[in-house]
Order: C-alpha cells, then sequence, then structure tokens
C-alpha cells in the first residue's frame, strides 16, 4: 500500500471519529488539509467551513441545524479558547435558531483586543463576560445568548429564540423585557429586543411557528390565540390543538396551522404510524375542526419564507387587520409565575 494511501486512510479514520463526535474535523497540518482538499474535489468530502472537515456522505444526512453545531463544535475544537456568544451559543444551548441566521460563528474578544470579524467569523467585544461551558464548549450563558441573539437578529428571528428561552425557563414575557433591560439596556439593537420581548410566547411549539407568528405580527395580522384546545365535535373524549386562532369582528373565527412535512416523514414523530397514517390522521383532524365551524387556513415553511404570500392565504381566509378583534394572545390572565431563581438580584 502506498504511503499517500496510507495517510488517507489514516485521516478518513479520523474524519470518521471527528463525526461519532458530532464535530467537523480540523486537520493537524497544511499537508493534512490539502490532502481532504484533494479528495473534497472528488465529492468524497466537503469542507463547510474553513479548515473544517466532513465525509461527504455522512454530511449529506445532516439537517442545517446540525451541520452548524458541527461546525461550532469543530472550530472549539480547534480554538479551545475561544468564547462562543449570541446566536452560536444560543444553538448549543438547544434554543430555536432560524437557519437564516447560520453561517457565521459568533465569538467574545476581550475589549482591548482588535474585535475586526472575518469571513464567517463575528468577534464581539467584552470586557469580562460570563462564561458556562456546554459539552465541554466555552460558551455565553443561556440567557445571555438569548438576548445577544434577540438584539442582533431580526424581529421574526429574534421571536424564534425568544419563545424558546420562554419555553426553557418557565417564565413570562414580562420578566423578559426586564432581563432584556438589564442585559442590553446600551446594546446595538436593543428596541428589537424590547419588541420581540414585547411579544414572545411560551406557548410556540417550534420555532417554525414563532417564525409564522412574526411575519403575521409585521402583516398587522396578529393571532388572538395559541394552540387553543377546540374539543372534538365527533368523539367527546378527544381534543385538537389549533396553532393559531383568528377571531373576526363578525363572530366568526379562523383556524391557521403551519404544515410542516415533519410529521409526515420523522421517524421519530411518526412512531409507529406510516407516513399515510399521519396523512389520514390529519385529514381526519381538520374535518372535525371544520364542524365546528372554522375554515382551517393552512400554509407550509415556504409560505412562511415567501414574501407576501402568508398575508394571501390568510386574506383569502377573510383574515385581514380590519377583520380581527380587537385584541391578540398576550391578553391571558394565566401568564406562569416566576421562579424564585429568576428575580433580578440573581442575574
Amino acid at each position: 500500500m502506498g504511503r499517500t494511501r496510507q495517510e488517507w486512510l489514516g485521516v478518513r479514520q479520523r474524519l470518521g471519529a471527528a463525526f461519532a463526535e458530532r464535530r467537523c474535523y480540523a486537520p493537524h497540518s497544511d499537508k493534512e488539509a490539502r490532502l481532504l482538499r484533494r479528495h473534497a474535489l472528488e465529492d468524497e468530502v466537503v469542507e463547510p467551513f474553513p479548515r473544517l472537515f466532513a465525509s461527504a456522505a455522512s454530511w449529506d444526512g445532516l439537517r442545517q441545524n446540525e451541520r452548524e453545531l458541527h461546525i461550532i463544535r469543530g472550530y472549539a475544537r480547534a480554538h479551545p479558547d475561544a468564547v462562543i456568544c449570541s446566536t452560536s451559543a444560543a444553538l448549543l444551548h438547544g434554543l430555536p435558531v432560524s437557519f437564516s441566521q447560520l453561517g457565521t460563528i459568533h465569538l467574545y474578544t476581550s475589549a482591548d483586543s482588535p474585535t475586526a470579524s472575518a469571513a464567517r467569523i463575528a468577534r464581539h467585544a467584552a470586557s469580562t463576560p460570563d462564561i458556562t461551558t456546554v459539552d465541554g464548549i466555552k460558551v455565553a450563558p443561556m440567557v445571555q445568548a438569548a438576548v445577544e441573539s434577540m438584539c442582533s437578529s431580526p424581529f421574526i428571528d429574534g421571536l424564534a429564540v425568544a419563545d424558546g428561552l420562554l419555553r426553557r425557563l418557565g417564565i413570562d414575557r414580562g420578566l423578559l423585557g426586564e432581563i432584556v433591560q438589564k442585559l442590553a439596556s446600551r446594546r446595538k439593537g436593543v428596541g428589537t429586543a424590547r419588541k420581540v420581548a414585547a411579544y414572545a410566547d411560551a406557548r410556540a411549539e417550534s420555532g417554525g411557528e414563532s417564525v409564522a407568528r412574526g411575519v403575521m405580527i409585521c402583516e398587522g395580522i396578529v393571532p388572538t390565540d395559541l394552540q387553543r384546545e377546540l374539543c372534538d365535535p365527533v368523539d367527546e373524549q378527544g381534543t385538537y390543538f389549533a396553532d393559531f386562532v383568528f377571531e373576526l369582528r363578525n363572530g366568526k373565527a379562523v383556524i391557521g396551522e403551519l404544515d410542516g412535512k415533519g410529521k409526515y416523514v420523522d421517524p421519530t414523530l411518526l412512531g409507529e404510524r406510516t407516513t399515510v397514517d399521519a396523512l389520514l390522521s390529519e385529514r381526519k383532524r381538520e374535518s372535525h375542526i371544520t364542524l365546528l365551524g372554522m375554515p382551517v387556513a393552512r400554509f407550509t415553511w415556504s409560505d412562511v419564507r415567501t414574501r407576501g404570500r402568508l398575508r394571501q392565504i390568510l386574506t383569502a381566509a377573510g383574515v385581514t387587520p380590519g377583520a380581527l378583534v380587537p385584541r391578540d394572545y398576550r391578553a391571558r390572565p394565566d401568564e406562569p409565575p416566576r421562579p424564585w431563581w429568576t428575580t433580578p438580584s440573581a442575574w
């Protein structure tokens, strides 16, 4: 066996070991990097981030957020003193970060050091940042990372992070607003973060629902309720939960449903059911909801991310800013209590 072949087998083994640890592989030398790039030309290897590699077959099986996590972990392994912050840290903490906010690694740098960012690296000056660890990686604490994300992201994407934080901590939007004021009162983007906190809600079940609601808010079509429980008119013991409810001034109501393909193809969501079973169950659910006299406006992720498309769908169902009752989903008296450890003195 030739020496080059032996070297490649060793590198390929290290690629596999890195992937098993859910990270990209950082080569130990320029020579190794050149070898990897030669195999990238043959489509055996991918280089999704400068000097970070993975086998093409393994990489193709990852979702976009999983790919980003592999990149961040690989970078952290190659740069053990790096402290991850903002949306990168939020993702490591398991908060829902929109795909549009991925692709750049966010790092702290000392306030008296050069803070210029580089290609796909954003550096943020911080004098004495708080630091914790996730899987051995130095990161900003979850609340700090979430607030940084809310300041740096557009309103729609920041809402996904804020909703996820409320779900994780079991706190209300009022406390989130106080946290934003405490941690980011002088930070660029704090105005956006305040607005995000004012509209955040833990009832959103996914980042996709949060982004969809953010689009609705920007269009002036704010839902009246979220995840409302509905009694099945056919089965007295059955209940359904509607993603969005729009109550209209004429006394009628429209249901809004984000139709993600995951529930039809993801084995973890399907359980023991087949895709056909899931489709039939969804058709049954929708037909029963319709019997309650509430039409269902369904939309996909593509509809949410296509400018103006979600507004068109809701308008066709009779849901317009002027048709809605003058209250929205935030008018609820049952906000969760504040845990003792979330008092301002504990921040």
